[in-house]
């Protein structure tokens, strides 16, 4: 199947997807609060993916997403001792800020250290999982739109566009790169929720031999172990546009979540932040000892004095 084709039928289910979660979401206008499932997740990120939960209305949430530098547990002094556990290492970091609209949208903004990408998202929730009859998941929509604002490479004299001809010059079309995801989720049980979330990804410009356009989808979910505390993992995998002895990603981590805040500690085998970043970089091979640490941390702030 090419890719037209194949953007075709996902996009035909994505609407038949929104059809069915407009007509559950009038539905829910029928029910009370205590009806649906609450806390699915504490946060609206597990590690680096996305969750199906959305700000409360009328709040603010500042987030801190970082991540330490690259570590190689078969050279264990050099790289863990010599280099206290990546915190010597070239980090990365991302400062984001996400608002309440409604208690459905949500809107944020974020700044990334690597290529000093701003990026613009939106999360719309289209349908809650029921307590105890309705919709048995939970269904979010995500968009996000990355800029790079670092400088471009110059150009050599002997570079031109893909059909060899015109002499390549770089535009700000260049900068952007969209990320489009559904986000599903399910509880089960008090202690266990899973989150599946179906991507489309596009960069403008790629480097020779690379796909402007990917597929791909990541898998995750927590545990409960306490009253505020749960393990996290999560898998992404990309389908399209995999160089050789390339790794999907995997994160494995520690959070403790009250209604306001959310601290996460875990290894990982990315130093990307979005999903723009993971999906059109190479991560690190586990498989050869190659992991980082990070952390991720969540501030909710409401401006109606409730909490």
């Amino acid at each position: 199947m090419n890719h037209q084709k194949l953007i075709k039928y996902g996009l035909c289910c994505l609407l038949l997807f929104l059809a069915t979660g407009v007509i559950n979401a009038q539905d829910e206008d029928l029910f009370e609060e205590d009806d649906f499932v609450s806390n699915v997740f504490n946060y609206g990120m597990l590690v680096n993916i996305q969750t199906t939960e959305t700000v409360p209305k009328g709040a603010f949430e500042l987030r801190i997403q970082h991540r330490f530098g690259e570590l190689d547990v078969t050279n264990f002094k050099e790289s863990v001792v010599d280099e206290f556990l990546g915190f010597d290492g070239s980090a990365n970091i991302r400062f984001g800020f996400s608002w309440g609209i409604s208690d459905k949208l949500q809107l944020g903004v974020g700044r990334t250290k690597i290529s000093k990408v701003f990026d613009f998202e939106g999360k719309y929730r289209i349908l809650r999982q029921g307590e105890f009859s309705g919709s048995p998941i939970s269904a979010t929509l995500y968009f996000n739109t990355a800029i790079s604002t670092r400088e471009f490479p110059e150009v050599g004299p002997n570079e031109f566009f893909e059909d060899l001809e015109t002499p390549f010059e770089y535009k700000f079309s260049h900068r952007i790169a969209y990320n489009t995801q559904i986000l599903i989720s399910k509880k089960i049980g008090e202690k266990i929720a899973l989150e599946l979330n179906p991507s489309i990804l596009y960069r403008n410009l790629v480097d020779p031999g690379r796909k402007n356009l990917v597929f791909a989808t990541s898998f995750g979910g927590r545990f409960k172990t306490g009253l505020t505390s749960s393990i996290l993992f999560e898998f992404t995998k990309k389908f399209n546009d995999r160089k050789n002895n390339y790794t999907d990603p995997i994160s494995l981590g520690f959070e403790i979540g009250t209604a306001g805040h959310a601290f996460q500690m875990f290894i990982s085998t990315s130093n990307q932040i979005i999903e723009q970043g993971i999906y059109f970089s190479d991560p690190l091979d586990y498989t050869d000892g190659k992991i980082l640490l990070g952390f991720n941390l969540k501030r909710t702030f409401w401006n109606n004095g409730n909490k």
